[in-house]
């Protein structure tokens, strides 16, 4: 069809490619051609990994670009769809070795042009519906346009709807009959106008067969507004906590590893469950926003939280985040959530938990950053030199030397080295020295715990591994106690018992993506299976 302009929706994102932006929320937001195009490519093949030298071919149909000119476009798209939006992958996933995929469901939709009005011979005015040009609709329509053009001067057809039907009132009829008698000489009988119906009714189903072909090929005529249906007020869920990182945040790896970091100490205290994006945010009964701000040439992070049950606003505060003040501020920020959410702790039992992170204000702004940096897949070298600039500094301390224990080897298996084993054996020597030092000191904190975990399956001993991370108390379970758990229940052949695990992981992060580390740590997994349960369950909570 001419005039044809396709769209795509990728959750709350609409992409324009014939007018190169996005639409988010109701913002533009506009961006260069070369992104386009890329992202239009993408878009099209979703789920499907192209190397640098595909995507060239593709997109650019083999023009001389450097691999450069594709990792830096792919870092501008993930910039902008991380900076305006929840995903924390920007969907663009990286795939080792191989290149990069659209990881995300993709609903492409057509916008539909205005009817066109034609004027009958009769002085009629007519409406064009608008008819799908599949295959299989041109060809039933074709076989009826010589019945249905000798009676389309004489019966009005009724406006063309979104969904492309077309239906005959019970006074189509008489309205026939007083058209037909206003034009001399184009007397149309009984006989006639039920031939005309009959060509009508025909056509109509021609259009709602290929309609409905249509609409199975994920091709959707467009409509105007979509409405978004809002929840009960007895659907609120008060353990739910919708997190919303305004942009200023977003782009910032010590802001993130702040806010992330705050979030799993409030969970501490609470069995909240932290919801980023997709439906269970609607029906949040808590919402917690981080946005950044500046003053005074100082950093600050302010945290506003409203109860969705009574609307009211409990906390709107700021909180520095300049390097010295990093401590100080998670104390005093993680005291005034616990107080907004009616939670009653000692604030001496608010400071150790504080306090494991290291005391040196250098040292736990890289630690913060390196955490920060590890939520994006492409930043991960990023990561492990804050987090090995944080050892430096803080060469003792049990957090920092376990979270880079944990970030070596996770890396690691994304990205192996040659003489992998060589480097694990290495890094495994050097690690459990400190944490024998640890435990010496009773300093095994559950992030130790974690760390020592790993090392158990590094060296295949699943139900050690088990042993190790039962210690950790309920209230401190991360996404990785989740992760090694399931890894140490595969290597035991309790496929059920992983596939819980790896359940709890999704839920604790807010994101499947954290599958895909999980897919390659220690061992191939294939958790294919449990992608599409949880997509296929995803997808039938948007049509509620």
């Amino acid at each position: 069809m001419k005039n044809q302009k396709v769209q795509f929706r990728i959750d709350d994102w609409v992409f324009f490619p014939y007018e190169d932006k996005f639409v988010l929320h109701g913002e533009d937001i506009v961006i260069d051609n070369r992104l386009s195009k890329l992202f239009h490519f993408l878009c099209e093949n979703p789920d499907t990994v192209f190397s640098r030298d595909e995507l060239i071919n593709e997109v650019w149909n083999g023009s001389i670009l450097t691999d450069q000119v594709i990792t830096q476009a792919i870092f501008e798209l993930r910039k902008i769809l991380k900076l305006h939006g929840n995903h924390p992958y920007g969907y663009i996933v990286t795939v080792p070795k191989r290149g990069y995929k659209l990881d995300a469901t993709v609903e492409k939709v057509i916008e539909a042009p205005q009817p066109v009005i034609e004027t009958s011979q009769s002085g009629v005015e007519i409406p064009s519906p608008i008819v799908d040009t599949s295959e299989s609709a041109i060809e039933q329509k074709d076989n009826m346009d010589d019945v249905s053009n000798a009676y389309a001067n004489t019966i009005e057809l009724p406006e063309a709807e979104v969904n492309t039907e077309v239906e005959l009132s019970a006074a189509e009829p008489t309205r026939t009959e007083s058209v037909a008698a206003s034009v001399p000489k184009k007397k149309v009988g009984v006989k006639k106008r039920w031939i005309a119906a009959a060509a009508l009714v025909a056509l109509g189903l021609a259009v709602s067969a290929s309609y409905m072909h249509v609409k199975q090929s994920n091709v959707a005529i467009v409509s105007p507004t979509d409405t978004i249906a809002t929840p009960s007020y007895l659907s609120l869920e008060p353990r739910y906590i919708h997190v919303i990182l305004e942009p200023g945040v977003v782009s910032d790896d010590l802001k993130v590893g702040f806010t992330k970091k705050l979030l799993e100490l409030l969970k501490t205290y609470k069995d909240f469950r932290i919801i980023y994006d997709g439906p269970a945010a609607r029906v949040a009964a808590n919402e917690l926003k981080f946005s950044a701000s500046q003053r005074d040439n100082h950093d600050y992070i302010e945290i506003e939280y409203v109860n969705r049950i009574s609307g009211h606003k409990h906390l709107d505060r700021k909180y520095r985040v300049t390097e010295e003040m990093l401590k100080p501020s998670m104390k005093k920020s993680l005291d005034d959530l616990l107080d907004s959410f009616s939670i009653e702790i000692e604030k001496t039992l608010i400071a150790e938990l504080v306090d494991e992170l290291p005391n040196e204000s250098a040292s736990m702004q890289s630690a913060l950053a390196s955490l920060g940096a590890s939520y994006h897949d492409y930043t991960h070298t990023k990561a492990l030199e804050l987090i090995d600039e944080a050892q430096k500094q803080s060469p003792h301390n049990p957090y920092v030397v376990a979270t880079k224990y944990i970030f070596n080897v996770s890396y690691m298996y994304l990205e192996p080295p040659q003489n992998m084993a060589q480097h694990l054996d290495s890094l495994n020597l050097e690690a459990s020295a400190k944490f024998k030092e640890f435990a010496g000191l009773n300093k095994t904190t559950p992030r130790v715990l974690e760390a020592t975990a790993m090392m158990a399956l590094t060296n295949d001993k699943p139900l050690q591994a088990k042993s190790i991370l039962q210690t950790i108390p309920h209230e401190r379970r991360t996404v990785f106690f989740y992760i090694l758990n399931a890894k140490a229940s595969e290597l035991i052949g309790n496929r059920d018992a992983a596939e819980e695990f790896y359940y709890h992981a999704v839920l604790e992060s807010s994101t499947i993506q954290v599958l895909n580390l999980s897919e390659v740590l220690f061992f191939n997994s294939d958790l294919s299976d449990i992608k599409k349960k949880i997509e296929t369950s995803q997808n039938k909570q948007d049509e509620v």
